[in-house]
């Protein structure tokens, strides 16, 4: 399986969002603030490839603190998911292309 990478914290701090993926896993990372209670989150979602967020089904949607702790937590939550959605079986092109969604608009 190819190795998971996430940007250092400064890169979120920054306001900048993140996705790449781990095999079929996609994952997007994005900084955010709780509207409640103004705490600075890390906002991450999974789903299985082959295609790009826009088309796709998000399977988790999942927050952590934007910290060093959050950020320390984030990539062992994902790569759960690596593991979960690289264990199923693979599947042709045309199930694949059934799955996709198509763009609203």
């Amino acid at each position: 399986m190819e190795e998971l990478f996430l940007p250092v914290l400064s890169h979120f701090q920054n306001k900048n969002p993140w996705s790449a993926s781990v095999g079929r896993l996609r994952y997007r990372v994005i900084p955010t603030v709780a509207e409640d209670e103004g705490e600075s989150l890390l906002t991450a979602e999974v789903w299985e490839g082959p295609w790009a967020y826009e088309f796709s089904t998000v399977e988790e949607s999942r927050t952590f603190p934007l910290s060093e702790g959050g950020l320390e937590e984030l990539p062992r939550w994902l790569l759960q998911w690596a593991e979960t959605v690289n264990a199923r079986p693979p599947r042709t092109l045309a199930e694949d292309d059934a799955r996709r969604i198509a763009p609203e608009g």
